[in-house]
């Protein structure tokens, strides 16, 4: 099972502001590519979504960024995401975005997923949700600094 999943991430004319960087609501639809990645690789959530699944299962409670360096247009970045935290009704990922050509870190941050039932109240993971988490953290699962 993939303890840190990695997105390949091109950067487009229309990511950066009037200041020629990328704006920096970009980076957390980043870390939604690579969260999203991440879910699916680990069969939580499936593409395309089987008829009857729920549209929603779970919900952003808190997200939060470390800017550490500009993106410009053209810039290739990696995007990684990793399970840090599982609880009864939430988990946490850890995100990092990488100058692809460098290597260095860019941006670090993590996001907490609170599970839904059927009318959008947290409840506790699914079993098999819970196992696919738990198989994918372990200690070394945060990727080394560059």
């Amino acid at each position: 099972m993939p303890r840190v999943t990695e997105r390949d991430i091109w950067i487009r004319s229309t990511d950066q502001d009037a200041d020629g960087i990328v704006n920096n609501a970009h980076y957390f639809e980043f870390f939604e590519q690579a969260r999203l990645d991440h879910l699916i690789s680990l069969g939580v959530i499936v593409r395309p979504r089987p008829l009857g699944t729920a549209d929603r299962p779970f919900t952003i409670a808190e997200t939060s960024c470390r800017f550490l360096a500009p993106l410009r247009h053209h810039d290739t970045i990696v995007a990684q995401a990793w399970t840090e935290e599982i609880r009864n009704r939430s988990f946490t990922f850890g995100y990092r975005l990488l100058r692809s050509v460098v290597g260095n870190i860019v941006a670090e941050g993590s996001s907490v997923q609170v599970w839904l039932d059927e009318e959008g109240r947290p409840t506790p993971l699914p079993s098999h949700v819970r196992a696919a988490l738990e198989g994918s953290l372990s200690p070394d699962a945060v990727p080394p600094h560059p």
